[in-house]
């Protein structure tokens, strides 16, 4: 691959002064007690929450010990899947408390935001449109919230190798991302449809990759302790939505329809059956639109895929903000799109921190602000959806993997 020298330096240098503003707003919360200054200051953070609630100054390596009990989860369980486990364990096993565990993990997560601008300066030379990564408000916000940032940088990876034609070290990236935190999968039918219309052929190799990629993560792990692994899928599809998905709002407003049983019970089982199935069918009407228009665009599809992975999601954390952006920088979409994502995504923040400091309020006044900013943020999405069934990705160079016209 080329690298762009200037290109990258810019991205790398930008990139800091975000990562470093990012860290200096959650640093905040090791140094002061947790009295709902995390929600005022905006430090909030699951690597520091975690480290004690998870078991991780006992157990610092995920999914050995554990028992797998969804009612009192033990030092070991973890509902991360494996690729983000190896990587707390790789910095849990060195610390011996919740500030030392957060900065080491900060570094690592640094290094890897500071790959995604080094991948993407190796497709785009635009400085605007690098700073869209750099300076990004989800970027301060969330690159120190939760892990993401190593499976956004596995992400950006396969798409760079795919626009260079290197099917395997796509699918390899994606099957290594997914086993990290699975939203890279959502790329793989995109990239194989765009691989397929170009060719004529489905791209075996890449799937093969990606499938061997996963599995290498995975296999150590389920034949070391079966229970330890399957806990995190079992932990999520039973969980209940978060407040920051349309899933949550349905559970407030029709509670009274069924009792306590079903909705702590049955309904998060039931929403991740229903978002699934949901999920699966719109992407397939939507690749379906992609394949009839003139060109099909797999960075601008790539988008268009999560974000309909973001709408109907029975979870949508804070930091899912991250997986969005390396593709605003690598698809010419109208500037105002990426504004009112970036936007809305913070007034859900800050809504979710209003209603938390404020949750034994008499007034259900701060869940209206909060369900406001969820469906405003919903619309953006579909918007962006929309857009991207048009819009062009970017290309500063010929590239031959890059041409998916009908011939």
């Amino acid at each position: 691959m080329v690298v762009r020298r200037g290109a990258a330096l810019f991205a790398i240098a930008t990139t800091l002064i975000g990562l470093a503003a990012g860290f200096a707003l959650k640093n905040q919360c090791t140094t002061h007690e947790w009295d709902g200054f995390q929600y005022r200051s905006s430090c909030y953070s699951d690597i520091i929450a975690l480290y004690g609630a998870r078991g991780l100054d006992r157990e610092p390596i995920p999914y050995v010990n554990g028992d797998g009990r969804l009612t009192e989860r033990e030092a070991g369980d973890l509902e991360y899947p494996v690729g983000t486990g190896y990587f707390i364990a790789a910095t849990a096993r060195w610390v011996d408390n919740a500030t030392s565990f957060f900065h080491l993990s900060a570094i690592g997560l640094g290094l890897a935001g500071a790959g995604v601008a080094i991948a993407l300066s190796m497709v785009v030379t635009d400085r605007k449109r690098l700073s869209l990564f750099a300076f990004a408000p989800p970027l301060v916000l969330y690159a120190f919230h939760n892990w993401d940032l190593l499976a956004v940088l596995a992400m950006v990876i396969a798409l760079v190798a795919f626009a260079r034609g290197a099917d395997g070290a796509a699918g390899a990236a994606i099957g290594f991302g997914a086993a990290t935190k699975l939203f890279p999968a959502v790329l793989l039918p995109v990239l194989v449809l765009a691989r397929a219309r170009r060719d004529r052929a489905i791209p075996w190799r890449m799937v093969a990759w990606s499938a061997s990629a996963f599995a290498a993560w995975n296999v150590p792990v389920l034949l070391s302790n079966p229970v330890g692994w399957w806990f995190p899928w079992e932990f999520q599809s039973t969980r209940l939505p978060n407040f920051e998905t349309s899933w949550y709002f349905v559970l407030r407003h029709l509670r009274g329809f069924a009792d306590d049983s079903f909705w702590f019970g049955d309904y998060g089982r039931l929403a991740s059956l229903v978002s699934t199935t949901t999920f699966v069918v719109a992407l397939a009407i939507y690749l379906r639109a992609a394949w009839k228009r003139p060109a099909f665009e797999p960075f601008a599809l790539s988008l268009g895929a999560l974000a309909l992975f973001l709408m109907t999601a029975k979870v949508y954390s804070p930091q899912y903000a991250l997986w969005l952006l390396p593709l605003f920088v690598l698809v010419r979409m109208p500037w105002h799109s990426y504004v009112a994502f970036v936007v809305t995504d913070a007034f859900v923040w800050f809504s979710v921190a209003a209603f938390l400091l404020n949750i034994d309020a008499p007034t259900s006044g701060y869940l209206n602000l909060l369900e406001g900013a969820v469906i405003a943020r919903y619309v953006v999405l579909g918007w962006i959806v929309w857009l991207t069934l048009r819009a062009k990705d970017v290309s500063e160079e010929p590239i031959p993997a890059r041409v998916y016209d009908r011939a």
